[in-house]
């Protein structure tokens, strides 16, 4: 949404979905663009900016395609940078983008690309609000006109169609006539199509909840305070309008694994922040708290009080509790062997053909379009051939589907040989990303079934269920990268900080090799490499400390 420089509002699409994740930010935004002397931070997440990159280029191969099939199509230019501030060069600006869409559909071109829709004043709204709109195509068919938008999903989402409705409605407004369907062109090419008549009530009742809730934050001169029962908070830590009042709130939400119906259910019994539940006794729990189960009471409960603990001594490791210590005992004993595995994979990588149609075509019959990479096979263990004597780290690097087929056949008969060497040697990880991925690549490349059947079949050991099951640690989060607390000094991971990261370093170093930038790429490649072996040795820095903390059996 945005507040222009004379007080009037316009709204958007993408304002309904954010609405649906989470009404607290919604109400907080509205607060800020208020001057009521709150914020609502942006979370800069580097993984966006890639996707906002593959978005633009499946939209240009759409376009490409267009521009190829059909006799005309127009593209309507817009200045985005336009300050609201200035509200009359603002509505300058965007009518006459509107205008040009408009006078483009009535001059006989077939397609539209960057359509602008702009209405200044929304129907029986309670205070001054306009709308704004951006279609990806407006394409003419038999005289009438369809919403196309392009998503990188690889199915259709609510919010997607209801933003598709919204554009219909404008259609409607300017008396523009339309088809019943709307389509989206999804990531793997296929055309996703919907009749827009269930989807405008929808549009229209999302667009006047919207409306309500701003209208009561215009009307308070207060900001609404963290809590407020009107507004629903996702808690989720992707939300920068709640990842804030959490941490200052000492809110449930912090609780690792607590559930939004559980956190109401806690303050409904009285205890509002973490600190509270974590202090009040079990009994007082168990007696004061209904609607959740005793067993997962009593864990979560455990997992406040650790958190609290280790809040309350931040000089030292991590509070933890062995919960289940048969769960520690399907740790298998240490093995000469043993390899500690994790992938690097880009889950929105695709390769295109000629005509930029995504590559496909797993096994006979099956043309399913390929998502995603594992762009390197990292693995820690002794005697692995290194490139340097003595270290213990070996990757093995892909960045095309013919080259990850290759290094998955290369991985396997590398552990089919240790196999011979080690028969009782296992792989570990962390997490099922590895299992699901190896399984996933077999099917693709039709190669290498026989392997990796037999590593799914007990030589792979995920930690993960092992954690989870058998240990309460103090820690918001049980990821690889949180758990390090329990076994790392500080400072001994350095370079880049998460998965998300590493995909963008990937999307970064394979343009950079395009455009030339060869020691660019070569940094960025070396960097990515350095993350997967921190991870590789964490894997074994946790698995050694899950054997030290095995209750000793009589």
């Amino acid at each position: 949404m945005q507040r222009l420089g004379d007080g009037s509002w316009v709204m958007s699409a993408s304002d309904l979905t954010v609405l649906s994740q989470c009404p607290w930010r919604v109400a907080r935004v509205t607060d800020q663009k208020l001057g009521k002397d709150v914020l609502a931070p942006a979370i800069d997440d580097p993984m966006m900016h890639v996707v906002a990159r593959l978005g633009l280029e499946h939209e240009g191969r759409v376009l490409s395609l267009l521009q190829e099939k059909l006799p005309s199509v127009r593209e309507i230019s817009y200045d985005r940078d336009v300050d609201p501030q200035d509200a009359p060069a603002w509505r300058d600006n965007i009518i006459t983008s509107s205008t040009a869409t408009l006078e483009a559909m009535a001059s006989g071109v077939d397609a539209i690309f960057q359509g602008v829709f702009f209405q200044e004043t929304l129907p029986d709204a309670p205070f001054r609000v306009g709308f704004q709109g951006f279609a990806d195509f407006l394409v003419k068919t038999d005289a009438i006109w369809e919403v196309w938008d392009t998503k990188l999903a690889r199915s259709a989402k609510d919010s997607a169609l209801v933003q598709l409705a919204s554009y219909v409605d404008q259609l409607d407004q300017l008396g523009v006539a339309r088809s019943p369907e709307i389509r989206l062109i999804l990531g793997d090419g296929t055309h996703s199509i919907h009749d827009v008549t269930e989807w405008i009530p929808e549009y229209l009742e999302q667009r006047s909840t919207l409306l309500d809730v701003m209208h009561e934050r215009i009307k308070d001169p207060d900001p609404t305070p963290w809590g407020d029962p009107r507004y629903i908070a996702c808690g989720t830590k992707g939300c920068p309008a709640c990842s804030e009042q959490i941490v200052l709130h000492d809110d449930l939400f912090l609780v690792a694994g607590l559930r939004r119906t559980q956190r109401e259910k806690i303050r409904v019994a009285g205890y509002p922040t973490m600190s509270a539940f974590a202090q009040a006794t079990r009994n007082e729990v168990r007696h004061s708290i209904r609607g959740i189960g005793l067993e997962a009471l009593a864990q979560l409960h455990l997992q406040a009080s650790l958190q609290v603990a280790t809040r309350e001594h931040p000089e030292g490791r991590p509070a933890w509790e062995v919960m289940t210590a048969s769960m520690l005992d399907r740790v298998p004993a240490q093995d000469p062997g043993d390899v500690f595995f994790d992938f690097e994979g880009d889950p929105t990588y695709q390769e295109f053909d000629s005509e930029g149609q995504p590559i496909g075509a797993l096994s006979h019959g099956d043309e399913s379009v390929w998502f995603g990479i594992e762009y390197l096979f990292g693995m820690w263990g002794e005697g692995l051939p290194s490139s340097q004597p003595g270290d213990k780290f070996y990757g093995m690097w892909a960045e095309t589907f013919d080259q990850e087929k290759q290094v998955l056949e290369d991985f396997c008969a590398l552990m089919e040989q240790r196999l011979i060497e080690h028969p009782a040697m296992h792989i570990y990880h962390y997490a099922s990303y590895e299992r699901t991925r190896l399984a996933t690549m077999a099917a693709r490349h039709n190669t290498a079934s026989n392997t990796v059947k037999k590593l799914l079949d007990g030589v792979l050991v995920d930690l993960y269920p092992i954690v989870m099951k058998g240990v309460r640690i103090g820690l918001a989060s049980y990821s690889l990268k949180a758990l390090e607390a329990l076994y790392f000094e500080p400072g001994e991971r350095t370079g880049i900080a998460g998965g998300g990261e590493s995909v963008v370093a990937f999307s970064d170093y394979l343009a950079a090799k395009q455009h030339g930038a060869h020691e660019e790429a070569t940094l960025l490649r070396k960097s990515i490499i350095h993350y997967n072996r921190v991870d590789c040795y964490s894997t074994e820095a946790l698995r050694d400390w899950l054997l030290g903390i095995r209750p000793e059996r009589a």
